[in-house]
């Protein structure tokens, strides 16, 4: 598989670092701000902060154990430099240590807005200072270490020897100038500082055949973190195409409620229990009292609503794939099935825990999205893949209804709210009838992507995971046969065929742990273990994954790294070492459909 970027994390922001040690992302100074070297978005004007010998040399890069700090290494025929690279924890700033046998070049030309400003430069004892001239902030680098020689603009020569560099952001130049000084001390403790504070929480063991890639995954999870308020981001990027030179190119620096709810689920299955409280109630604190519970599918880090988006016109593309957009309009789109999402993983955490102190202090958002969807489950929506054509009935969005209404049914009885649970639960077996009659094609033998539709989407790999059915039931197996008839290819999952934007040409990385998390479900251990396996094959060299992959090619497509497949392994293998499913079948779990129609689970699994 091609080496694509690391990622850099501080919980603030996101860096790439790029196979040959050059830094091609980072915003400044949270996740989703303008960047200051976006090169990975336009090779002549995006910016970027290179390192490299004069000579002819050879990378590799691997992560140091139990940690996100990324170590490269420069071999020439003269000698070898590492790079070990990170960002600080609790500051705005970007580190360096350099260990190099030969001299480098380090080359450092930040862009602010998206490569639109070249900022205002000057010398200043340390390094360079880059302030913006449309606005207050400013970038300060610091060169610690045998004396540098200046040989460009943006340019120095260090000679061989161990040194520090310093990336350091003010967003108010004016006001904190003072304290905008380059940092002091040894390196070395700086560097183990960074490792320490990845290495505090504990690692969950998976299954010893997945273990490197799992414990990967959780610390990818955790590198996509808020570390303030718990948000867990989709991906660090945006406009990384799902397939070069097409326009499926999309901002994903935000907290999708889908994928939080997914990454809630993960950290419980493998035992960061805290990690999934936090998640949670950042996702119950955004419950809006009026209207939709939630305005738009997805929140900023922060917890704010981030509403429409925009094109950089100025900006070339990952190679040449237009437009680059920041901003998402999929925030206006009607998704049904989010609420669903929450309420399992709430129901989830219950059940996991004990803890029924959550809940409680959270009823009023419980009643919230429960009543909404009581009333509006009959609506049409974009569904979870935020199709951008006419609204249509969807059986995923459908299903996660009947999933929100039954878990809001389970807690409202636990919580002794007997007359919602008993509403809750009448209107979720309206939803599931509605489900059986109009998603339910007997002669297909299978369930479809919608109502009036024939084709299968690898969404309805999702129907036993929730335990709308049981693995046993004929509608069930029929469904699975078709998707892996339709849309497995050589063990990788389509998330479907084609859609108005035309054919999906990639397999859907989530879509395996999917499938594997139904196999287990059937009792089918091994074919779990091999989709996992094919995934790990088309990870990067340091275990990532984007949202889609290109076999052919070996290369990464779509924003990345992608919480979604990350998330969806660590729940897949967590279920593996547990050898089976996370959680019991349903009630209703009988090999008869029209059995599977007419009794509703009386609570979620």
């Amino acid at each position: 598989m091609k080496q694509f970027y690391g990622l850099l994390s501080n919980g603030q922001t996101a860096a790439l670092v790029a196979p040959d040690a050059s830094i091609d992302w980072l915003a400044f100074p949270d996740f989703d701000s303008d960047a200051v070297f976006c090169r990975i978005l336009d090779p002549l004007s995006g910016g970027f902060m290179s390192l490299r010998p004069e000579s002819h040399f050879r990378a590799d890069q691997a992560y140091l154990s139990g940690s996100v700090v990324l170590e490269t290494r420069l071999r020439t025929p003269s000698g070898v430099a590492t790079i070990d690279d990170y960002l600080v924890i609790g500051r705005m700033e970007l580190r360096r240590f350099v260990r190099s046998e030969v001299p480098l070049v380090l080359e450092c030309q930040p862009r602010f807005g998206y490569g639109q400003s070249l900022g205002a430069l000057r010398q200043v004892p340390d390094g360079l200072l880059w302030r913006n001239p449309h606005g207050g902030d400013a970038l300060l680098l610091a060169l610690h270490g045998p004396r540098p020689r200046r040989i460009g603009r943006e340019q120095w020569l260090l000679p061989p020897g161990e040194h520090e560099v310093a990336l350091l952001y003010t967003p108010d130049f004016a006001k904190e100038q003072d304290e905008f000084t380059s940092p002091e001390g040894d390196p070395a403790e700086h560097l183990e500082d960074a490792l320490r504070f990845w290495r505090q929480a504990p690692m969950p063991e998976g299954v010893p055949e997945l273990q490197q890639h799992f414990e990967r995954s959780v610390l990818t999870m955790r590198a996509l973190t808020v570390r303030t308020t718990g948000a867990v981001l989709a991906a660090p990027t945006t406009s990384l195409p799902e397939q070069i030179g097409g326009g499926r190119n999309w901002d994903y620096r935000f907290a999708w409620v889908r994928d939080s709810a997914y990454a809630a689920e993960a950290f419980l299955l493998c035992g960061d229990v805290l990690a999934a409280r936090r998640l949670i109630e950042f996702l119950l604190s955004a419950v809006q009292m009026t209207g939709k519970p939630f305005v738009s599918p997805f929140l900023r880090g922060d917890g704010n609503f981030s509403l429409g988006e925009r094109e950089l016109g100025w900006l070339s593309g990952h190679r040449q794939s237009l437009p680059v957009r920041v901003g998402n309009a999929a925030s206006a789109q009607l998704q049904l099935d989010i609420e669903g999402d929450l309420l399992w993983a709430l129901w989830r955490y219950v059940q996991e825990t004990g803890d029924w102190n959550l809940p409680r202090g959270y009823w009023w958002a419980i009643q919230r999205m429960a009543d909404w969807t009581a009333q509006h489950w009959q609506d049409p929506d974009a569904s979870l893949w935020e199709f951008r054509d006419e609204p249509r009935h969807y059986t995923h969005s459908l299903v996660l209804c009947w999933v929100a209404l039954s878990s809001a049914a389970s807690l409202a009885s636990s919580l002794g709210r007997d007359q919602k649970a008993r509403a809750w639960r009448e209107e979720a077996q309206s939803v599931r009838r509605f489900v059986m009659r109009e998603c339910y094609r007997p002669d297909l033998g299978s369930f479809t992507q919608g109502v009036g539709m024939t084709e299968v989407d690898a969404a309805l790999l999702c129907l036993p995971l929730y335990g709308f059915v049981t693995a046993g039931v004929s509608a069930w197996q029929g469904t699975l046969r078709r998707i892996e008839t339709d849309l497995v290819q050589d063990g990788l999952v389509y998330r479907y065929r084609r859609d108005a934007m035309g054919p999906a040409r990639h397999p859907f990385t989530l879509g395996s742990t999917w499938l594997a998390r139904a196999y287990l479900r059937s009792g089918r251990m091994a074919d779990a273990l091999r989709t996992l396996e094919q995934l790990e094959q088309v990870a990067t060299p340091l275990g990532l994954w984007g949202e889609h992959v290109d076999p052919e090619l070996g290369e990464q497509r779509g924003n990345f790294p992608q919480l979604f497949p990350h998330a969806g392994f660590v729940a897949a293998v967590s279920e593996l070492a547990r050898e089976g499913p996370g959680a019991a079948e349903p009630e209703d779990g009988r090999d008869d459909t029209a059995t599977a129609a007419s009794q509703p689970s009386q609570q979620p699994l």
